[in-house]
């Protein structure tokens, strides 16, 4: 029985910590540095607990010898077994090849049609690389992207990575040249093997050359690594693995060596296989040139497994959470109090909250948590936007038949819908006695034109229905939080002065933060105009309606109510 397990849950508890900090990217960029110390640290309680317990083990280490020394042989020789038995497996599948069952002629007819579909694949893959290395997006931050640039970007990436499939269909199609008896079929035997290798260099130097046109912008890898519009989740990443995956590097060098002894029986055109070996030596060379990726990608997947296994605890603890309110009496601001406010809003109006006494409130920095976004009722709509000279509330019904039709009916409590958000169901329609039933209210209104303002509400209305982002990062589009919302529909309508920032290792625009973001842009011939302040006195359980300088020195509050004067 081991003494001191207090330093074995010491160390434990470090790898637990160093894990927490790889999954939420503490710290970033050093987070993966911070998780190493860590782990580094828990070494030294697990030392110090072995020096404890040496006299122990020193007790069993002669008949821990003289039963383990027998058996070391065997080890060795099963290691070796284990070795073959893996090379053999990733060499030589068991499965038989669709290539053995057919005759000469057949098979002849086959490589010469999956030979035009290689060099069809190979062409796309060139235009695919040539692409982005001329419109530089890849190289770009995200926070210069336009949302046209990011749509060329994702549907580039879309026909990339569907050509990569193809180039894997065929790669496996002839995985299993050997099974084309060689000393028959010398020639079937070496094209079927040469058809596989070809695919895989220009498959694979492909992939090295995006790798290095991303370099090392993670916001961009998030981007390309977004499931939707066709294209499958993680998809950069795994294609990014794949460089330095065993089974990919045992394959290609076996390759290699394989090529030296069947070349002579090729068929393909001279030209065809003096590109194929301009390819490979490309590849080869980025691949030394990029040899941090056999370092980095190891990493990449530990922090991964961390974050898996981090996010889901993240996400029940926050689900929990926002259920978890410490106070028991109502809301201050009512709704008699929006009713006399109601006339002062407009669509597209920016709503920032604050509900005290709320468990969620510890996890967001500063003192306003949350925004919202005003849309108004369908003759709101119509009389704000009626100078853009077409029916608003119809455009909305051809573009977004849901979100009219949540416009056009009232909410659960009975009142007209006039706010869209994204709370923790997803991105929904609420009315605004529900929305901004809170504590604390401010309104803004972004200086933009009317067709800026209605472009905006399209834009929100385009992710209604989407999950709400548990991982807070703004990258994506397919899940999104509450000032994401209000951030990505004006990126659509018109540029503001909201930047996100990045906070371990996740680009972000907290509420509070774009609250500061606004003020410092509020005034006359600015971004911004102020509309409404309503202040909540938690003492006296009274709101009160403030003026331009209160509101915008509210975003410097303490962030717990108590502390307020």
């Amino acid at each position: 029985m081991f003494k001191n397990k207090r330093l074995l849950l010491i160390t434990l508890a470090l790898v637990l910590a160093a894990v927490v900090v790889l999954g939420m990217k503490i710290g970033y960029p050093l987070h993966r540095l911070t998780a190493f110390v860590l782990l580094g640290l828990g070494w030294i309680p697990l030392v110090v607990s072995y020096r404890i317990n040496r006299r122990l083990l020193r007790v069993q280490k002669h008949r821990l010898k003289k039963k383990a020394r027998p058996l070391l042989p065997h080890a060795v020789v099963a290691l070796i077994l284990l070795a073959a038995f893996y090379v053999t497996w990733a060499l030589f599948p068991v499965e038989r090849s669709p290539l053995a069952g057919m005759s000469p002629a057949a098979l002849r007819g086959e490589i010469a049609s999956d030979f035009s579909s290689y060099l069809m694949l190979r062409k796309t893959a060139d235009d695919f690389v040539d692409t982005f290395r001329a419109n530089g997006l890849l190289t770009r931050r995200l926070d210069g992207l336009s949302r046209a640039d990011r749509a060329t970007i994702r549907s580039l990436w879309r026909d990339g990575a569907m050509a990569f499939l193809e180039f894997d269909l065929l790669k496996g199609k002839y995985r299993g040249f050997h099974q084309v008896d060689y000393v028959a079929e010398p020639q079937l035997h070496a094209d079927a093997f040469l058809l596989a290798y070809m695919a895989y260099i220009a498959q694979y130097n492909a992939c090295m050359q995006i790798v290095e046109l991303v370099g090392d912008n993670a916001f961009m890898e998030t981007l390309l690594n977004e499931e939707g519009e066709g294209i499958p989740a993680d998809s950069y990443f795994f294609m990014k693995q794949r460089l330095t995956n065993p089974n990919v590097v045992l394959r290609l060098n076996a390759a290699a060596a394989y090529y030296e002894l069947v070349k002579q029986d090729c068929t393909f055109a001279p030209l065809v296989v003096a590109d194929f070996l301009v390819r490979r030596k490309t590849f080869v060379q980025s691949l030394g040139a990029n040899a941090d990726l056999f370092i980095e990608n190891p990493l990449a997947i530990l922090e991964r497994a961390a974050f898996e296994t981090v996010l889901p605890v993240q996400k029940n603890v926050a689900l929990q959470m926002s259920h978890i309110r410490t106070a028991s009496r109502d809301y201050l601001i009512t709704p008699e109090i929006l009713a006399r406010h109601l006339p002062e809003l407009e669509p597209g109006d920016i709503l920032i909250q604050r509900r005290n006494w709320h468990m969620t409130n510890i996890g967001i920095p500063g003192f306003w948590p949350h925004v919202a976004l005003y849309v108004g009722t369908p003759d709101e709509v119509n009389a704000c936007f009626a100078e853009l000279g077409f029916q608003p509330m119809e455009t909305i019904k051809a573009l977004y038949p849901e979100a009219y039709a949540s416009l056009s009916g009232n909410f659960s409590d009975g009142f007209p819908v006039r706010v869209v958000e994204a709370i923790r169901p997803g991105v929904v329609f609420q009315s605004l006695e529900t929305s901004a039933r809170c504590d604390y209210l401010g309104v803004i209104r972004p200086n933009l034109t009317k067709a800026e303002k209605f472009k905006a509400l399209l834009g929100a209305f385009s992710h209604a229905g989407k999950p709400y982002d548990l991982n807070f990062d703004f990258t994506t589009d397919n899940l999104l939080v509450c000032s994401e919302l209000v951030y990505k529909a004006y990126r659509v309508g018109g540029e503001l002065p909201l930047v996100p920032e990045v906070i371990n290792g996740r680009r972000l625009l907290p509420p509070n933060r774009l609250a500061e973001q606004a003020v410092e842009s509020m005034g006359e011939g600015k971004a911004f105009s102020f509309v409404l302040f309503l202040d909540a006195v938690e003492k006296s359980d009274v709101v009160i309606e403030r003026d331009t300088e209160a509101f915008k020195a509210s975003w410097q509050r303490p962030k717990w109510d108590v502390m307020q004067d």
